[in-house]
């Protein structure tokens, strides 16, 4: 990218004389209008509305304008200078900016306030609407086809490419502009028109308001997605950890030039961060193996996008995410899978899909942007549809390469050594065969008691068919086949499974504390699950009270005793949402098991409420869908209330197993009741 070029220079150029300009022309009887207007757009600069799309729409544009048609050309280029600057002193702290950039955006609203003035100046025979019309229009027409120019000159790409999307996207800020403007400038009196700015500026505010929690929810969703799937693909090989978000990242990046809808683009990406995840339900030595699949496995491997199918049901409600993963690899060519399916019969998001898919393939082997490209463009017409690949340009691969490496490089360093030490299948155990002849044992190796031979050649020989047994000696577990001849002879099968044993059982290990991560990512830290029962009794404090729960008449027992503790103990949050919480746990003790108990803690300056049942436990797999799909429930999850659990909490801990659960709800006390309380029946 060349950023310093002849184009970028011209714009800087007239931003400086521009000021200059403007210094010397000052008016200073509407500065008061001024300073109002610059404070409330640079409020509005630093603080834009963001839209779904990934948009931003600060309307500063409609204070430039206002200060242009009310106090002149001078001031309008002065709110610039000052609100542009605020912008990019706030934007430096989170991000390196060159300085040039900024000067660049002046130069850029300066031409288009430019515009503007002259042709306000020459419609002024023309009715006042009509030409703050045009101001308006000309003012974003003009600042578009200078952005043009910057995509032209600083990044190489084509001229007026989407062009028709860009021009519906003007409409917006050409509209609210003429309804702001109109307004404003029709007011007659000083005082509404200073009472109308800050009415404005509340409006905006509010909206700014709104769209940013509507965006913090759905960047919230989209991190959580992130988190989970790479620890999902991390702990299927280390070599696929980080892909889901690499193919959402190129899949971001290069949907702007592919003319697909704004309103779609991100849960397009969000598919695309979860596009593998099918593969989770494979057996993991499929990816793992050195070699070619076999026919079998590779008939296995290409189940994994319908394999996808519920799990995405699951997380995202809507329809169309599962189709767009279910094709995603199908080919341009008809020779893709799942379905055959063949050019325009895949549906586009699945042929976006693809793309991405097999340009984060190539750049794993590739790092150089030409190399890229040229293998790229390869596929056309044959994995990929080529009107696609013909829009993907050198400066997309450049793009791609700059957001990606650092973060590719990052996954594996984190991963790799969490992989790649001895938790694998290369030593299963021993092998060995046992003879028995005439009833006495001839083999020259076994590791069992002769009795317990004998005694499995015996019921062989007894029922004349092949006898199957596991049996435990000492630390070591055997798995034993014994195989009966008609001449009398035995032959016993001895595989030593305790290797294998001991694997399984570090790898549950390791896959609960994946979980612990997890969790801990999608509730922000609000839910901790604990790999161990004693880590979280470890957190527990001086027991208060307790009950055990085995039928519905011990909820309101429960919610009693919760009362009375809190008259004497009371929590920052209020009586009514503690109550709530318990309940809900305590209500899910005899859904999801056949007793428990209830009992209440304190431990410095927070109250606990432990739940514990003696149920089969939670599925590790439900709790992230528990907490991130809202109202999920199955017969053996949490339930739906849990979220409410959380919500109205300070702080939830969980262990859970084949042998029941615990629940651990924590909840600040007030700060200024330090009394102890009396003694609680129990």
């Amino acid at each position: 990218m060349k950023v310093v070029n002849g184009y970028t220079i011209s714009l800087i150029l007239i931003s400086c004389v521009s000021l200059l300009v403007s210094i010397t022309q000052l008016d200073t009887s509407f500065l008061p209008y001024f300073l109002i207007m610059t404070g409330i757009v640079i409020i509005l600069e630093i603080c834009p509305i963001r839209l779904p799309s990934g948009d931003q729409y600060s309307a500063g544009s409609i204070g430039f304008l206002f200060l242009l048609i009310h106090s002149g050309f001078s001031f309008s280029i002065l709110a610039i200078f000052l609100a542009t600057g605020a912008y990019f002193v706030k934007s430096i702290k989170t991000r390196k900016i060159r300085l040039i950039h900024l000067f660049v955006t002046i130069g850029m609203y300066v031409g288009s306030i430019l515009a503007s003035f002259f042709v306000w100046n020459w419609t002024e025979s023309l009715p006042l609407l009509f030409r703050i019309g045009m101001v308006a229009i000309v003012f974003e027409m003009v600042n578009f086809m200078l952005l043009e120019g910057i995509e032209v000159t600083v990044f190489g790409k084509k001229m007026f490419t989407n062009l028709k999307t860009k021009i519906v996207e003007l409409l917006i800020p050409v509209a609210v502009s003429i309804i702001v403007l109109s307004r404003l400038i029709l007011i007659q009196s000083e005082t509404e028109l200073l009472y109308s700015m800050f009415y404005s500026l509340f409006f905006l505010l509010v909206v700014n308001f709104f769209s940013h929690e509507f965006v913090k929810q759905l960047t919230l969703r989209k991190s959580i997605s992130e988190s989970f799937i790479q620890v999902l693909e991390g702990r299927i090989t280390p070599s696929l950890a980080g892909h889901g978000n690499r193919v959402g990242i190129i899949c971001d990046v290069i949907l702007e030039d592919l003319e697909y809808p704004k309103r779609k683009r991100f849960d397009l990406v969000q598919a695309a961060t979860i596009h593998d995840i099918g593969k989770a339900l494979l057996p993991s030595y499929i990816f793992r193996k050195r070699g070619d699949m076999t026919l079998s496995e590779e008939r296995e491997y290409k189940t994994h996008p319908e394999k996808a199918i519920e799990m995405v049901k699951t997380m995202f409600p809507k329809e169309c995410f599962s189709e767009w993963i279910l094709y995603h690899h199908e080919r341009w060519d008809g020779k893709g899978f799942p379905k055959g399916l063949l050019g325009e019969e895949i549906p586009i998001e699945s042929r976006i899909l693809a793309l991405a898919n097999e340009l984060d393939h190539i750049i794993s082997r590739n790092h150089d942007a030409e190399t890229i490209l040229k293998i790229f463009v390869e596929k056309s017409g044959t994995i990929l549809d080529p009107y696609l690949v013909e829009k993907v340009q050198l400066h997309h691969i450049e793009m791609v390469l700059e957001n990606i490496l650092p973060y590719k490089e990052g996954t594996k360093e984190e991963l790799v050594h969490q992989y790649s030490d001895h938790g694998t299948y290369s030593n299963l155990g021993d092998s060995f065969f046992i003879k028995v002849q005439n009833g006495k044992v001839v083999s020259p190796k076994n590791e069992l008691e002769n009795d317990f031979v004998l005694s499995l050649a015996g019921i062989a020989s007894e029922r004349k068919k092949d006898v199957h047994e596991t049996i435990t000696f000492g630390h070591q577990t055997f798995d034993l086949h014994a195989h009966w001849e008609p001449n009398g002879e035995v032959t016993i099968f001895a595989h030593n499974l305790s290797p294998y044993l001991h694997f399984r059982k570090r790898l549950e290990q390791n896959i609960l504390e994946s979980y612990v991560e997890v969790v801990n990512t999608v509730s922000d830290g609000k839910i901790t699950l604990y790999s161990s029962k004693a880590r979280l009794l470890d957190q527990i404090g001086e027991q208060i009270a307790d009950i055990p729960i085995k039928s519905n008449s011990d909820v309101s027992k429960s919610r009693k005793l919760t009362m009375e503790v809190l008259q004497q103990m009371p929590t920052e949050l209020n009586s009514m949402q503690v109550q709530v919480a318990v309940s809900e746990a305590v209500t899910n003790i005899l859904k999801h098991a056949t007793s428990g108990n209830f009992s209440i803690h304190r431990r410095e300056k927070v109250l606990q409420f432990l739940i514990s049942d003696k149920g089969s436990g939670i599925p590790l797999h439900e709790i992230p869908k528990t907490i991130l799909v809202s109202g999920y429930s199955s017969k053996r999850s949490l339930g739906q209330g849990f979220k409410m659990i959380s919500n109205f909490s300070n702080g939830v801990s969980i262990f859970t197993s084949s042998e029941g659960t615990n629940v651990l709800i924590k909840f600040k006390r007030k700060s200024k009741n330090n009394n102890k309380p009396g003694d609680v029946a129990s």
